[in-house]
């Protein structure tokens, strides 16, 4: 009996060894045919994502081609845009610069043109008014009266360029004319005195507003005019 048992025991240690052996044989096998089963499925799920991850991209594709167009359109646009502000700034900046310029040579022209009046009218009527009455004439007083009144057109013409107190000068300068003309040209008309206080106040204001005229257009000029 002693025998059986020990044999029993032997026998039965074997065979939970050899079951032992089976189940991480067995376990063993299942992690193989599980880690190939898996990897298969990964490279299927790999495969799987390239082909949806390829048909998305081919899908997004035209999409993507119209956007670019789209942006390509805009920024032709933009660039046209940009380059017609540029030329019509261009274009303002020149127009300004035209329009100074022909303001600046009618300012010009139009000092210049009372200059050469200002500067004979007051010795040429002074100098009529004292011819001997004998010989004074109808056209006298018709010349003077007509010089008179082409000064104040050239005033009238260069108003926007004079200041106020340059304006009233002249005002009173051609009134001064005009007062002595009256007075002293023409048939009849005695010659001034030897200090005439209208001739007086002509020679003043003929060589005050002659002075400033001149400065103003030598001002406008692009070098300087030695003064006299």
């Amino acid at each position: 009996m002693a025998e059986f048992l020990d044999w029993l025991a032997r026998a039965t240690g074997v065979a939970a060894v050899l079951l032992a052996l089976i189940g991480y044989m067995f376990r063993e096998k299942w992690k193989q045919i599980l880690q190939r089963s898996l990897s298969s499925d990964l490279e299927r799920l790999k495969a799987e994502l390239s082909r949806e991850n390829a048909v998305h991209a081919a899908s997004l594709l035209p999409q993507f081609e119209q956007i670019k167009h789209d942006f390509q359109q805009k920024l032709e646009a933009y660039k046209v845009g940009l380059i017609a502000q540029a030329e019509a700034a261009k274009a303002q900046s020149e127009l300004r610069k035209s329009i100074a310029l022909r303001f600046s040579e009618i300012e010009f022209e139009r000092l210049v043109n009372l200059e050469l009046l200002v500067a004979p009218i007051g010795t040429d009527i002074g100098a009529i008014g004292d011819i001997d009455p004998q010989y004074k004439t109808l056209e006298q007083r018709t010349k003077a009266l007509a010089d008179i009144r082409a000064l104040g057109i050239a005033t009238e013409q260069a108003e926007m360029f004079l200041s106020l107190e340059d304006r009233m000068e002249l005002t009173v300068f051609r009134r001064a004319l005009l007062d002595f003309t009256v007075a002293h040209v023409g048939i009849g008309n005695p010659a001034p005195g030897a200090n005439d206080e209208l001739r007086e106040k002509i020679i003043t204001l003929a060589s005050s507003t002659h002075t400033k005229l001149k400065a103003r257009i030598r001002g406008l000029g692009t070098f300087p005019v030695p003064a006299p």
